[in-house]
């Protein structure tokens, strides 16, 4: 007989391969490891046009997206592809938790979707976007641009921290084995820092590397995101 699971993290009953959380979490790993090899190439690309770095320097980020654009291409071009697993993960996991009652993960997961829908604008165009103006000298088009993709990237930032400690900590902790709560922690913290620091950036807050804290956020919490979506994809009771 199947016992109803607690939480995405754990369950009694014997494992049901193939349904949503199983789909779900497989390719919500599948989309983090995407997004990992993204940042990557992210901070292997000139910092003034791979960050929304405050103030804008426009000479500098077009420069860099001259001399970064093969590392920008690739950043966009795994972003993307990466982006549209990872949502489409995110999609079965909040409709599953719907299902089974679970309204503060479920809004969660769906935060964190709408977060991965952002950035896969961001993502294309880092990669088919800037170098080709920066290349044509087209400083107006790449300016507006650019403080446009500076704004989703920290709106992206914002919605991935609520969504990461809506999406964990709608999950039940005295449920969860010491590993589970290591790397949900850890994820919760990710989030929360990136997520406060990218409603600062937007608020106008100076002083901080927003830049790179949001980079980091996206960059740590996508690798704890990996463990965290196989042990979900293994969760039982998953259809």
């Amino acid at each position: 007989m199947t016992s109803t699971p607690i939480g995405l993290l754990h369950s009694r009953s014997r494992p049901a391969f193939g349904g949503p959380l199983a789909l779900g979490g497989a390719l919500s790993a599948l989309g983090a490891v995407g997004v990992v090899i993204t940042s990557a190439f992210y901070v292997a690309s000139p910092p003034a046009v791979a960050g929304p770095v405050a103030p804008l320097d426009l000479a500098a980020a077009m420069a860099g997206a001259v001399t970064g654009a093969a590392t920008l291409h690739w950043a966009g071009t795994v972003g993307v592809f990466g982006d549209l697993i990872w949502a489409t993960a995110a999609l079965l996991l909040a409709q599953e938790l719907g299902r089974r009652g679970r309204g503060v993960s479920a809004a969660g997961w769906i935060l964190l979707f709408l977060s991965i829908v952002i950035f896969t604008l961001v993502d294309g165009m880092t990669g088919y976007v800037f170098p080709p103006l920066a290349a044509a000298s087209d400083a107006s088009a790449f300016l507006g641009l650019k403080r446009l993709w500076d704004m989703l990237f920290l709106l992206g930032t914002a919605a991935y921290g609520a969504g990461v400690l809506a999406a964990m900590g709608g999950e039940a902790p005295a449920d969860r084995t010491r590993l589970d709560r290591f790397l949900v922690g850890a994820l919760m913290v990710v989030g929360l820092i990136g997520g406060v620091d990218a409603v600062a950036g937007l608020l106008g807050v100076t002083g901080l590397p927003t830049d790179k804290i949001a980079g980091a956020s996206i960059d740590l919490g996508s690798a704890l995101f990996v463990p965290i979506s196989l042990r979900i994809a293994r969760t039982p009771g998953s259809v």
